[in-house]
């Protein structure tokens, strides 16, 4: 008799498995090409020759943290990247993955293998389409309004 666990959605059933890696001395304007030709919004940085996981380079990082402060398309990824990407493995539950990404208000997490290479992406539209209720849920956690300290950062009490 099957269990519930032989019948449980695992990420590897769902990521994109064509993953497309970056190298941290890369330029914004190679990262922006790469994206641009492969259709994806979202690239892990890679040690070279190595293949861990340093970060993750996403299209709103190059706009926000190089053209918005008017940096040069020459600059290095390692400059803007968001450091130490969120990942999951590919044996995880989707409901783990989509757990984590509810959490921490994220569209996106790195699959890593065992050696901790990028095998995946998972994203929130994969888990829509395995599981829309369950995407509606990440969704909701991404919408959330952000806790009320991180809302008054910056804001003048005059």
């Amino acid at each position: 008799m099957a269990g519930c666990e032989d019948k449980m959605i695992r990420v590897r059933d769902v990521m994109s498995r064509q993953v497309f890696t970056v190298s941290p001395t890369d330029t914004a304007q190679s990262v922006a090409r790469l994206m641009a030709e492969t259709g994806v919004g979202a690239v892990p940085v890679e040690t070279p020759g190595v293949g861990t996981i340093l970060g993750i380079v996403t299209d709103r990082d190059i706009v926000t943290s190089v053209v918005a402060q008017g940096l040069s398309s020459s600059t290095a990824v390692f400059e803007f990247m968001t450091v130490a990407a969120e990942s999951c493995e590919e044996d995880d539950s989707l409901l783990l993955a989509a757990q984590k990404m509810h959490d921490l208000r994220i569209r996106r997490l790195v699959v890593v293998n065992g050696k901790r290479h990028a095998a995946g992406i998972v994203a929130l539209g994969d888990i829509s389409r395995a599981n829309p209720e369950l995407g509606g849920l990440v969704l909701e956690g991404i919408n959330r309004p952000a806790p009320v300290d991180t809302q008054l950062e910056g804001m003048s009490t005059c």
